[in-house]
C-alpha cells in the first residue's frame, strides 16, 4: 500500500471542499440571517450597597449603578429574583441612577447569599434574615463618621466593624459630613462602608450635619437611600427631605429599637414622645420583647462638648420611670465615649466616635470639666465603637478602641482592645451596681 505524502493528501482535500463552496455559500448567509447578535452584557460594579431590616421577615437593599436586578438564595433553595425600582425621594448627589429591591418572605435567623447585576466574576455575599422571636445576636452602634477625604480615621473604624461582624450597625447621625465638603463626599461616605454593608444592615439616624445647612447637603440625600421599617414624620423637618422617615422603630432577637429624631423644632420631641408612647407601650406589654433600647443622635447626658438636651432628657427620663423594659438609650453628637450611671432607669451612652475629628476642652484633661459630673460611670476620648451582644437575659455592652489619634486622645488603648464595658440584665442595671473599668490607669493627662 502506498502512503499519500503531505502534499498530495492536501491537494485531495481542497479538491473535496471545492464542490462544497457553492452550496455552503448558499446556505450560510440563510442561517446567519435568523440571528441577533447577542446584546452586551453589563459588567458594572454596583456602588453604595446597603440594606435594612424593614420587617420581621423582610430586608431592603439600596444601591447605586445601572443594574436593576437582585438574585438571592439559601444553601437549601433556589435563587429568587427581584426587580429594583427608584427610591424616594431622589438622592441628589450623583444623578444615579439609584436602586432599591425588597427583599420578603425570608426564612427567620437564616443566612442568605445575593449578588447585584452581572459583575464580571461576581461573589455572592451573604446576609443574615432577622431571627423568629428572642435570640442572641450582635449588633454595633457609631455616630459621626464621615469619609476618608475628611475624616481619615473612619477607614479604620469601619473595618473594624467589619471584623466585628455585627447583625446591623446603629450609625448614630452625622454620617458623611459632605456639609464640611462636598456632595462627592456622600457618595464616598457610602463607598466605604460597604466593607461592612453588604453584609451588616445599615440603620440609620440622622444627625444636624445631615440637615442643618441645606444649601450644601440636605436630607434628600439619606431618606433617598434607605427604606425604613415603621418610618414616621416630625413637625419641622426641612421640605428638602419629603417624605417622613423622620424617626423609625424595629424589633430585632426580643429587643425593641425606636430611634428619635433631630429636634428640628421647639415641637418636634414632644410631638415624638406623644407618638411614640403606644410604641412603648406595646413593648412593655409583649412577652416576647425582653428589652427597649432608643438611640439618636444628640445626647439627653453629655459632658462632651456640645452637652447634653435637657428636653430630650426630660423625655427619655418619663419613659425610664414608667417603663422597665427600657434600659438604654446610644447617641452621637459629641466626639467622645461616655457612659452614664442609670439615669431613670436607662444606661446613656455618647459614641461619636467615629471618624469625625475629637472634641476636647482647652484643659489640660481635654475635657470642658477635668470633673466628671455625678451622672457620669466613664469617659474617654478615643476613636472606637460600641458593640453589644443581646441575649434574652442580658445586653452586654463593649466600647472597643479604635485608631488612635494623638494628642487628641485622653486614653491609651490598642486597636481592638476593649475600653469599657458593662452587662444589663432583664430588668435593668442598679444604680449601686458599677462594673470594673477595663483601663483604670490609662490616663493621658
Amino acid at each position: 500500500m502506498r502512503l499519500i505524502g503531505r502534499g498530495a493528501a492536501l491537494a485531495a482535500l481542497l479538491a473535496a471542499t471545492a464542490g462544497c463552496h457553492g452550496r455552503a455559500s448558499a446556505f450560510l448567509p440563510a442561517f446567519d440571517g435568523g440571528f441577533s447578535p447577542a446584546p452586551p452584557v453589563s459588567t458594572e460594579t454596583p456602588r453604595e450597597v446597603h440594606f435594612t431590616y424593614t420587617g420581621p421577615r423582610a430586608v431592603t437593599f439600596d444601591w447605586l449603578g445601572t443594574a436593576a436586578k437582585l438574585r438571592f438564595w439559601t444553601r437549601d433553595s433556589p435563587p429568587h429574583t427581584v426587580t429594583a425600582h427608584g427610591p424616594t425621594p431622589q438622592p441628589t448627589s450623583l444623578p444615579g441612577p439609584f436602586q432599591e429591591a425588597v427583599l420578603d418572605g425570608l426564612q427567620p435567623g437564616a443566612e442568605y447569599f445575593y449578588e447585584i447585576a452581572n459583575e464580571v466574576r461576581p461573589v455572592p455575599v451573604s446576609f443574615r434574615a432577622p431571627p423568629a422571636g428572642p435570640a442572641p445576636f450582635v449588633f454595633a452602634a457609631v455616630g459621626d463618621m464621615g469619609a476618608t477625604q475628611g475624616q481619615p480615621d473612619a477607614i479604620v473604624v469601619n473595618e473594624d466593624l467589619r471584623i466585628a461582624d455585627p447583625s446591623f450597625v446603629l450609625m448614630l447621625g452625622d454620617l458623611s459630613y459632605a456639609d464640611m465638603a462636598s456632595q462627592p463626599t456622600v457618595d464616598r461616605h457610602f463607598d466605604e462602608v460597604m466593607v461592612w454593608s453588604r453584609r451588616a444592615a445599615y440603620m440609620p439616624v440622622w444627625g444636624n450635619h445631615e440637615w442643618e445647612d441645606a444649601p450644601r447637603d440636605d436630607l434628600r440625600n439619606y431618606k433617598g437611600r434607605f427604606a425604613l421599617p415603621h418610618a414616621a414624620a416630625s413637625p419641622g423637618a426641612p421640605a428638602a427631605g419629603c417624605c417622613g422617615k423622620d424617626w423609625y422603630w424595629f424589633d430585632f432577637g426580643g429587643v425593641r429599637f425606636i430611634i428619635y429624631p433631630e429636634p428640628y423644632a421647639a415641637t418636634t420631641w414632644p410631638d415624638w414622645a406623644r407618638h411614640v408612647e403606644p410604641v412603648f407601650q406595646q413593648a412593655q406589654a409583649d412577652p416576647s420583647i425582653h428589652f427597649i433600647v432608643t438611640a439618636g443622635h444628640r445626647p439627653a447626658y453629655s459632658s462632651g462638648h456640645h452637652g447634653g438636651e435637657p428636653q430630650l432628657r426630660a423625655i427619655l427620663d418619663r419613659f425610664g420611670q414608667r417603663f422597665g423594659k427600657y434600659v438604654l438609650n446610644l447617641n452621637g453628637h459629641s466626639h467622645v465615649y461616655e457612659r452614664t450611671k442609670p439615669q431613670a432607669h436607662v444606661v446613656h451612652i455618647t459614641a461619636g466616635i467615629g471618624g469625625g475629628q475629637l472634641e476636647h476642652g482647652p484643659t489640660a484633661c481635654l475635657w470642658d470639666n477635668c470633673t466628671p459630673p455625678p451622672f457620669t460611670a466613664y469617659r474617654a476620648i478615643h476613636h472606637g465603637f460600641i458593640r453589644v451582644s443581646a441575649s434574652p437575659d442580658e445586653l452586654h455592652v463593649e466600647a472597643v478602641c479604635g485608631p488612635g489619634s494623638p494628642p487628641n486622645d485622653d486614653v491609651h488603648c490598642v486597636d481592638g482592645e476593649i475600653l469599657d464595658d458593662v452587662t444589663i440584665p432583664r430588668g435593668g442595671l442598679s444604680s449601686s451596681a458599677e462594673p470594673r473599668r477595663r483601663h483604670p490607669d490609662t490616663a493621658v493627662r
